[in-house]
């Protein structure tokens, strides 16, 4: 008999999680109770929350005004660089840091308020966990955190029966802790954060440390098991930009505390260029007048940004790179080189990847910074 998992539903909720407008900011410097730094008197209880919420004197803004709507069931993708504010967004989410400004809801409730309800709610799954006993098999590791989450006897040991064999670490179950591979640690974390059963988990850098077999195979989970077998939300902190683009529905590209982009990958991945690539291998050819000619006819083509030739060991002329506009009919292109001295032997479409698409996004964003700095100077 395996445990059937619970779907907490929410009547009337339109988001797992929703923040509006949400600013957090840090100080600079640690401040005394005397308004200044360093030494001074011990501080009093409201002087303790001042240095807390760092309010008052030089601070940097973590998280700008961030407006983000996440549905039931769906995987949500945050990416950013070192320092974009993921990490801060994620600690409010799970009660460990107070917001400044705005408004935070985990399935409705507000983790500055009702902190229980949300981690009743919302359960954490960071790479650097651990917790596990090395003396302990899998299974007893498990019970033990069964035992301590309240669940009773008949319903951990369905929970954990249901868990082991999602994960597919139930012929390992009774094995030693120390003898699990990186990958399978991680898959006996990922049970023991759904041991609660809570509806929504949060993942930071989830395949971190796992070689790319490994990687595959926890995404793989995450996508169709956690999110399409249990319904579960699912928010991903990563730098992974091709696991973001495999297994997210939509993704919030964060820079330096602002939301630049917020998309389905697809959608952003199109939405910061104008133009796509064209491939075309052709069969070796020498590269005469004629077909020279040819290369500056296409690149004559008002729809054509630039022309690429690949020249193979031998010398001879192998490919043709063509970037064009997005929406751009390659059919008059094709005719030409039909009529020269080209044979086509294949033609791919080269879409720009999510990684282009980051880094034309953050680049974009630190050259209007330095230039709203140049103003101000």
């Amino acid at each position: 008999m395996y445990y059937i998992p619970m779907i907490l539903v929410v009547e009337g909720l339109d988001y797992a999680i929703e923040t509006k407008k949400l600013i957090k900011r840090y100080p600079t410097k640690s401040r005394s109770a005397n308004g200044g730094y360093g030494h001074g008197r011990a501080p009093s209880f409201s002087g303790i929350i001042d240095l807390l919420r760092g309010s008052g004197g030089a601070y940097i803004e973590a998280l700008k005004g961030i407006d983000l709507q996440i549905k039931p069931g769906e995987v949500f993708g945050i990416l950013g660089p070192n320092g974009a504010g993921k990490s801060t967004l994620i600690k409010i989410l799970c009660t460990l840091v107070l917001h400044d400004e705005g408004e935070v809801y985990v399935n409705g409730y507000d983790p500055s308020k009702e902190p229980g309800q949300v981690l009743k709610n919302l359960q954490a799954v960071l790479p650097e966990s651990r917790g596990f006993s090395w003396r302990l098999s899998g299974k007893q590791n498990l019970d033990f955190y069964a035992l301590l989450y309240g669940l009773n006897d008949s319903d951990a040991k369905q929970r954990i029966e249901y868990l082991l064999d999602l994960t597919e670490l139930k012929e390992r179950a009774d094995d030693g802790y120390q003898r699990y591979s990186t990958g399978m640690q991680r898959r006996l974390l990922l049970c023991r954060a759904l041991i609660r059963d809570t509806p929504i988990i949060i993942f930071d850098e989830p395949t971190t440390g796992l070689d790319p077999t490994g990687a595959a195979d926890f995404r793989n989970l995450l996508k169709t098991k956690l999110a399409a077998q249990e319904k579960k939300t699912i928010l991903l902190s990563t730098h992974n930009l091709q696991e973001a683009q495999e297994i997210c529905d939509r993704i919030a590209i964060l820079n330096k505390g602002s939301i630049l982009a917020c998309d389905t990958p697809d959608n952003v991945r199109q939405f910061v260029t104008e133009e796509r690539e064209i491939k075309l291998e052709i069969a070796p050819n020498i590269l005469t007048k004629k077909i020279e000619n040819v290369i500056k006819q296409i690149n004559n083509f008002p729809q054509v940004t630039e022309v690429k030739q690949e020249i193979n060991q031998e010398g001879m002329l192998s490919k043709l790179l063509i970037r064009i506009q997005k929406e751009t009919e390659i059919t008059d292109i094709l005719q030409l080189i039909s009529k020269s001295e080209l044979k086509i032997k294949t033609i791919n479409t080269q879409e720009p990847s999510l990684e282009e698409a980051f880094l034309a996004m953050t680049r974009q964003a630190k050259k209007s910074q330095l230039d709203k700095e140049a103003i101000k100077q």
